[in-house]
């Protein structure tokens, strides 16, 4: 403890002595001495008030000081926060604090008042708290560790040992989350467009799944009904507009830039922001409702004036127009179950008169990771794309024997 507040305490109690004479407390005898209070004092056991809370009302600038001696005798609420009383500070006390006010405190006033509800650290202590200690420990290995917020909504799966809590689940997420507004439960990728089946179990029904989000410093609209969004692949994103800022410094001018299965377009959002860094953009997807936000974004976002081409086909016919063929300095391909499949028609895309950089990603067994990029370096290879640098590189796993893979090829690249 501090000396100025063994000066202070002291001062306080100085009253008051083992002798009973008044003056100064004896330097052999400390004014936190057990034996200053009497035996009614003294705590024998816990107190079971948590409601209403008993706070010690101090002078706002010695907060600090008693804040310390309190919590010296574990007198401090440490779950609760010091309120400001007036032009004063009121500090809570726990359940130890005596009964009856310490001498040494006299000064100072003891006020009730009822204390903040504590907030759970997550969503699972807000289920606990809802569906109680018994139910919760009952069905604990099966409660969902883990969920994507994609701007006002939680997507999650839940497993069938717990759908009977479905809206327990739903509630508790949002009330751990103010800015969550509706909860869908993931029921798996479905149809041509493999978009994932979604079923609101929590929140408003009358605002669909469309949301706008912010990754990269940029703001656009997307909706998880209709087509497929992760949040998780944000970095991915920014590293793909490190490379292009890189390529535009050594080609000395703007970009041209397809991404054939655009989606809502988070890949080409930070780039179209960047300033001088994109000449033209042919974005592509070939779920009409999702092309159909992909253009609101683009526009929206086009704060630089890029020339803009949207698309609604098949990706593979992209190089059936003669003006796409060897046009792209940068090309993206995130179709990760059917990437590998797809590139020998989405190769000739890329300029092949200077460095171009084709980026992509790919969902394979681990263990096939050294025959993918063989098979890679033949395909170039037989479309005379000479290839400057090859990195495969797993990012994490997809399953126990799938990996997501990262695919980033540098063609023409002269030293």
């Amino acid at each position: 403890m501090n000396t100025y507040l063994q000066l202070l305490i002291a001062s306080t109690a100085s009253r008051v002595n083992k002798s009973g004479l008044p003056g100064p407390i004896p330097i052999n005898q400390s004014p936190f001495d057990e034996n200053l209070f009497s035996e009614d004092m003294k705590l024998k056991s816990p107190l079971d008030v948590p409601n209403p809370m008993r706070y010690l009302v101090v002078p706002s600038q010695e907060t600090e000081i008693w804040k310390e001696y309190l919590d010296s005798k574990e007198w401090l609420e440490r779950k609760y926060s010091i309120e400001i009383e007036g032009e004063k500070r009121a500090i809570p006390l726990s359940e130890l604090f005596p009964l009856n006010l310490p001498t040494n405190l006299s000064e100072f006033e003891i006020i009730e008042k009822n204390a903040p509800e504590i907030s759970p650290n997550d969503y699972l202590g807000h289920l606990k708290k809802e569906i109680g200690d018994v139910n919760y420990n009952k069905f604990k290995r099966f409660w969902p560790q883990s969920f994507d917020l994609i701007g006002e909504l939680v997507i999650v799966k839940i497993e069938k040992e717990v759908e009977k809590f479905t809206k327990e689940i739903s509630h508790s997420m949002i009330s751990h989350n103010k800015r969550v507004s509706r909860v869908f439960r993931d029921l798996g990728v479905h149809g041509n467009f493999r978009v994932r089946k979604l079923e609101l179990i929590g929140g408003s029904k009358n605002l669909g799944g469309a949301t706008k989000v912010k990754e990269n410093g940029v703001e656009f609209n997307v909706d998880p009904t209709k087509g497929y969004y992760s949040p998780r692949l944000a970095t991915e994103r920014l590293d793909t507009l490190e490379c292009a800022i890189y390529l535009k410094t050594k080609l000395e001018r703007k970009l041209n830039i397809c991404d054939p299965y655009a989606g809502f377009g988070p890949a080409l959002m930070p780039l179209i922001k960047e300033k001088g860094l994109v000449n033209y953009i042919l974005a592509n997807d070939l779920n009409p409702e999702v092309t159909t936000i992909l253009e609101e974004n683009l526009i929206t976002n086009n704060k630089e004036n890029v020339a803009i081409e949207i698309k609604c086909k098949d990706a593979r016919k992209l190089i059936e127009n003669p003006k796409n063929i060897g046009l792209f300095d940068l090309l993206l391909v995130n179709l990760p179950h059917s990437t590998i499949e797809h590139l020998p028609l989405l190769v000739g895309l890329l300029n092949n008169n200077s460095t171009a950089i084709l980026r992509a990603w790919s969902i394979i067994d681990s263990e096939k990771i050294k025959q993918m990029e063989d098979d890679i370096k033949k395909l170039f290879d037989s479309l005379k794309y000479p290839i400057s640098n090859i990195i495969v590189e797993p990012t994490r796993s997809y399953s126990p024997t799938q990996v997501y893979t990262k695919i980033e090829i540098w063609t023409n690249e002269s030293s």
